[in-house]
């Protein structure tokens, strides 16, 4: 009894969060966050944000993280738009920015998988080091603007259609096949996992991979909605995005509390409080980003108390019974 009024509190909470969070600023802006015109920025601009999330969700699932999906976006943007104008094909954008964005992305699990780097050291390090890339070659190459015949993409018969369909197949991978499955299953326990047959560093790659390419069509919403690149392009994408999985009530650790629909109602929310504090009288100031950096303290806070809390009520009836469900549930993802 006691572990199904937890499952459903666990499901209602990122419900409860975005309930509130939209209903303050709805209240405190007066009105004005639920114009019909307001209602389409808040889409639009969650769109980059629920696009990388659907890829790092995958690394989150497996206990990691990925916070150099900011500067993987920028640079992906930055050289997908270079090649595009340099060649004249312009729609080279579509597949370089993709293909830059697995190659960091490969890069990084190849790390984290074979050389047991650990994620936050090193998609901090890139975080620091790809961005001077960036900031090198935009000082160089200068800011370059979207071209006539790629401003079709930001149409909203086009841009939405596009979207769905790509967030429908990460959907689908994430919940419907082995690569999310077994994603989750290193997350709520790597050893059961690898115990069970899960092949953990293929795995690891594939995550990070799957990151990396959604940084890379982050890039390219990013670049079709803006006209064009610029130096703070992507800049705390990262921390947004992982506010927005966190916030959705994903546990820092991953594992089956991992769910697409979480990353969307925290998409969703983070959007409402960067929008929200926008229209009250604090856009993208020192203030709004204090009140996002404390947020997310708070949410990996609430987060690591519910994990602890977990494990706690799992461990009270049978020291072995965590083990046999694990063993249970990874066994079944064959």
């Amino acid at each position: 009894m006691t572990r199904k009024h937890n499952i459903k509190l666990q499901t209602i909470i990122p419900f409860v969060a975005f309930a509130v969070i939209f209903l303050f600023f709805t209240i405190a802006s007066k009105g004005r966050m639920v114009t019909a015109r307001n209602i389409g920025i808040l889409i639009d601009q969650s769109m980059v944000i629920m696009l990388i999330g659907s890829g790092m969700l995958f690394v989150v699932a497996q206990g990691s993280i990925d916070l150099s999906v900011g500067v993987n976006l920028a640079l992906s943007g930055v050289i997908g738009m270079w090649v595009a104008l340099a060649t004249g094909v312009h729609i080279l954008l579509i597949p370089v920015s993709l293909i830059v964005g697995a190659i960091v992305g490969l890069f990084n699990g190849t790390l984290v998988s074979k050389l047991k780097v650990p994620s936050f050291v090193l998609t901090i390090a890139l975080l620091i080091g790809v961005r001077g890339i960036v900031l090198m070659l935009q000082t160089k190459i200068g800011t370059q603007y979207l071209p006539a015949s790629l401003r079709i993409l930001n149409e909203p018969y086009v841009k939405i259609p596009m979207f769905l369909v790509i967030l429908a197949i990460m959907t689908y991978i994430f919940e419907f096949t082995k690569a999310g499955r077994y994603s989750q299953a290193i997350g709520e326990n790597e050893t059961v996992a690898k115990f069970t047959g899960v092949p953990i560093n293929k795995m690891k790659i594939l995550a990070f991979v799957l990151s990396g390419i959604m940084a890379g069509a982050g890039a390219i919403f990013s670049i079709i909605t803006v006209g064009g690149t610029s130096q703070t392009m992507g800049s705390f994408t990262e921390m947004k995005t992982a506010m927005a999985i966190f916030l959705g009530g994903v546990l820092v650790t991953g594992g089956y509390s991992a769910k697409i629909y979480k990353m969307l109602l925290g998409s969703f929310s983070i959007t409402t409080i960067v929008n929200g504090l926008a229209i009250i009288g604090y856009p993208e100031t020192e203030v709004s980003e204090s009140v996002e950096g404390v947020l997310l303290l708070l949410i990996l806070l609430v987060t690591m108390l519910s994990a602890e809390r977990s494990r706690k009520r799992e461990k009270a009836p049978s020291d072995k019974e965590p083990d046999e469900k694990a063993v249970e549930e990874a066994t079944s993802i064959k």
